[in-house]
């Protein structure tokens, strides 16, 4: 029997298959649908909410306890991821102060706007209507018949969006984690010290009008958001800086490994923002003196010493106190290397803006003057560590000074005794964002001195009028002059001293000319002419130099060109307006029509005052472009009987709602460095004490 070992023949396969296609794979099955977890379908708000709450676990800092959240499922990494600037613009003003950012920003963009305006009518080119109530005010601004379209802004000073939030809130953690890691490792990094040279004149970028200025190195970055975030603070900004980032601990590493390393060195130390905003931030939330060694205060009086008494190398003004009307051109200060003479005074404009990044723009800032944080901090410790300063150096001072000077004790007999002054006591800076306004709208407007138009004219009305008391510093004159020469051990063993004084400080606005600013007089006489009084006072008798017969001005029978616009018949030489209304000097705005808080005006300065030398009298005015103040002061002796008790001429600014600057000598002509000293006051009620 034979087996068929061959296999049986397969069936034919069939022609045609309907289900399969030889050109493309079978499709898959459909998947199952997923069903969504109750937590999941939540709905996009209550998501937002879940979220805030879960940042309110790590209240400080970066919102750490916000990561475990984001790995919940695809959906929440959706709806919480980066993409959602709405949600990180709302989580940076639940953790940050915000407030303050919107309200400097419209008050940039107003005075921005105003000028524009003002300038395409001053242009002639855009067609308008007469109107008589056309009115120029700052925040104010009607023209009839204007575009009613204008193009869409690219100021820096534009609304703030919820992209720009979200960015700050991002860059912002990123910085106070690198801060806060310094303060853990004690060590600061290298280029923390790295100075930043000034520029001469401005540097215009190719085929703009615009100056290229420095930008900081990442070090500096970081002291200007500390900075600002102090000067922002209503009470969130402060919490971060202290109890996340360390700011006291990382203060106290700032002085050791920028200022106390360069203050060893052969020569002065440098200059630069970042050690401007190194001080300013200690003074303004990081010097904890509870905290530091005898030998942390002895080197922070070593460091703070040249910055405090080298007047005449570190400027203590925003461009020099010579230059009444800014901006300057290049052909009235022409680029020129610093004077070689020791004594010869460096009265260059000089440019120390940088370009930052804040609030996810790139914005143009000023750093604050380097100077005030050193007076403010130096003479604070003074008052905690009496047996830093001794007692007899005042008298010391005062009796090595020169004749001339007026130092002395009052050669006028009989004279009636001034008030008892009482030392005032420096207080601590107050961290609240309103006092500090003025002081960015400054830096943002002040940037450079040939091309920033700076401040409006009477943006600082009001800031200096009332009572101030605080005190004056006076160095050894032998050692200021031993130091103006060169003899840097003549600065750390000079004697110094200081005297308390009242100020009480009246203002008037007056119509000058245009570019007429800072009067006609000398400057060691804040522009007054020789003899000429200041405003009157109200309520108080004609100045006494008016009685005096030597006075030139009484016998000219003239009237000045300036107009009061404060009131009639107020100041000596003033015309008649009978078309105004007597008004207050402690009204806010203005009510006479056509007036222009950018236009042609000048604020003028008048008062009186008491110290431990005698009683004097104030005069002087206000530089608009950055709100500095000029003021002479005469004793009344020298005003009665042309004693030796000598002209002094403050020259400084309102910071923080405080008064901080210099003195200086009058006989020293103004191109040459003269003998100063340092100013610092603080306003009180007079009612009140």
């Amino acid at each position: 029997m034979e087996v068929d070992l061959l296999p049986a023949p397969l069936s034919p396969l069939p022609l045609e298959f309907p289900s399969l296609s030889l050109d493309s794979p079978p499709p898959p099955s459909p998947p199952t649908p997923r069903a969504l977890a109750p937590f999941e379908a939540l709905p996009q708000e209550l998501i937002e909410l879940i979220a805030f709450e879960v940042c309110e676990q790590s209240p400080y800092g970066p919102p750490a306890t916000l990561v475990p959240l984001l790995l919940v499922s695809r959906r929440f990494h959706h709806s919480l991821g980066p993409a959602n600037d709405g949600f990180y613009s709302d989580l940076f003003k639940q953790r940050f102060d915000w407030r303050p950012l919107e309200r400097r920003w419209a008050q940039l963009k107003q005075i921005e706007d105003t000028r524009e305006k003002k300038a395409l009518l001053a242009d002639g080119s855009v067609e308008t209507r007469p109107d008589d109530e056309l009115k120029l005010h700052y925040g104010s601004f009607t023209r009839p018949s204007s575009p009613s379209e204008l193009p869409i802004s690219t100021s820096t000073w534009r609304p703030l969006t919820s992209k720009d939030y979200a960015a700050e809130l991002k860059r912002r953690c990123a910085i106070l984690t690198k801060v806060r890691a310094a303060s853990l490792s004690g060590i600061i990094p290298p280029n923390s010290s790295r100075p930043s040279s000034p520029r001469l004149q401005p540097l215009s970028a190719p085929g703009t009008h615009k100056s290229a200025l420095a930008e900081p190195d990442d070090l500096t970055q970081n002291l200007w958001t500390c900075y600002l975030m102090l000067i922002e603070n209503d009470g969130k900004n402060l919490e971060h800086l202290l109890h996340y980032a360390d700011l006291k601990t990382y203060t106290r590493l700032f002085y050791k490994f920028s200022l106390l390393s360069d203050a060893m060195k052969p020569g002065w130390p440098r200059q630069s923002p970042g050690r401007g905003l190194g001080l300013w931030i200690g003074w303004l939330g990081g010097d904890d003196l509870s905290t530091e060694t005898p030998r942390e205060s002895d080197e922070r009086f070593f460091v703070l010493k040249p910055y405090v008494f080298g007047a005449h190398k570190f400027d203590a003004f925003y461009t020099p106190w010579t230059i009444p009307n800014l901006p300057v051109t290049s052909d009235s200060h022409p680029l020129r290397p610093a004077p070689m003479d020791p004594f010869s005074a460096d009265l260059r404009p000089l440019a120390h803006a940088q370009t930052i990044t804040h609030m996810g723009r790139r914005i143009e800032l000023a750093p604050p003057v380097l100077a005030h944080a050193a007076i403010f901090s130096f003479f604070y410790r003074i008052e905690q560590d009496p047996d830093s300063s001794d007692p007899q150096n005042a008298a010391y001072v005062v009796q090595s000074a020169p004749p001339q000077f007026g130092l002395g004790p009052s050669p006028t007999a009989g004279a009636v005794p001034p008030p008892i002054v009482k030392p005032a006591k420096t207080s601590r800076p107050e961290l609240s964002s309103k006092i500090h306004d003025k002081d960015f709208v400054r830096m943002a407007s002040c940037v450079d001195p040939y091309s920033s138009l700076g401040l409006p004219t009477l943006y600082c009305r009001n800031e200096i009028a009332g009572s101030w008391e605080g005190r004056f510093s006076f160095f050894d004159f032998d050692s200021y002059r031993d130091m103006l020469g060169g003899r840097m051990r003549s600065l750390y063993e000079g004697p110094f001293g200081d005297q308390p004084q009242v100020w009480r400080i009246e203002e008037k606005v007056v119509r000058i000319p245009r570019g007429r600013q800072g009067g006609s007089g000398p400057l060691l006489n804040a522009g007054f002419d020789i003899g000429q009084p200041g405003p009157r006072m109200s309520g108080s008798p004609p100045p006494v130099s008016q009685a005096l017969p030597s006075t030139p001005s009484l016998s000219s029978g003239g009237r000045s060109r300036r107009k009061s616009i404060d009131g009639p018949g107020d100041w000596f030489g003033e015309a008649p307006r009978g078309s105004k209304r007597p008004r207050s000097l402690a009204e806010d705005v203005f009510n006479e029509e056509d007036e222009d808080e950018d236009g042609d005006y000048e604020i003028l300065l008048t008062g009186s005052g008491h110290s431990a030398w005698g009683q004097f009298v104030l005069k002087g005015r206000i530089r608009s472009y950055d709100g500095m103040f000029t003021v002479t002061k005469d004793y009344a002796s020298d005003v009665l009987n042309r004693e030796s008790r000598g002209r002094w001429l403050y020259r400084g600014y309102v910071v923080g709602g405080n008064m901080v600057g210099r003195w200086r000598d009058t006989h020293t002509p103004d191109d040459l460095n003269g003998y100063e000293g340092e100013l610092m006051h603080f306003q009180y009620d007079e009612a009140g004490t």
